[in-house]
């Protein structure tokens, strides 16, 4: 019997970050509000840099960012597409530094401008995170949500 290729569950995410798009995305945004992503699709703001974006920190050591391109990377999770299965707004991820889509100064409703971030598949997040009490230094670069925000999620 010939299988019907409308009822095969589907195997991979419609959008696919597996590899880097070889121009940047950033310049579509201009004038425009993100309000939602799709499919199984994550806009996660980046909480493990320094205020200048130029290194990444780890335990207190500072590494620049371009001496490692494959680095884990943390992050806050923004926006979560309907097929998002695991991981919702709010929660700290980890995945590798070099899948995904990075944008900047991106405006997102409901959030404000994002001033670093990136969009990734759901499949590429390796874990979700808790901040450690000792770890303030990530603590205080995630941006606190307004009481219409809490109430909004």
């Amino acid at each position: 019997m010939p299988l019907d290729i409308d009822t095969l569950p589907t195997q991979k995410s419609l959008i696919d970050f597996s590899e880097l798009p070889k121009n940047s995305f950033n310049s579509v945004f201009f004038g425009y509000n993100l309000r939602q992503v799709l499919d199984d699709v994550l806009l996660v703001k980046l909480v493990d840099e320094t205020s200048d974006g130029t290194n990444i920190v780890r335990n207190g050591i500072v590494v620049p960012i371009n001496s490692d391109t494959r680095a884990w990377r943390f992050g806050e999770v923004i926006l979560a597409g309907p097929s998002v299965r695991f991981v919702k707004v709010k929660d700290i991820v980890c995945f590798p530094n070099n899948l995904g889509v990075p944008v900047a100064s991106l405006d997102v409703d409901n959030y404000g401008t994002l001033k670093k971030g990136i969009f990734l598949n759901e499949q590429r997040i390796f874990g979700i995170c808790s901040i450690r009490k000792d770890n303030e230094s990530v603590a205080s670069h995630i941006k606190k949500p307004s009481s219409k925000q809490r109430s909004r999620n």
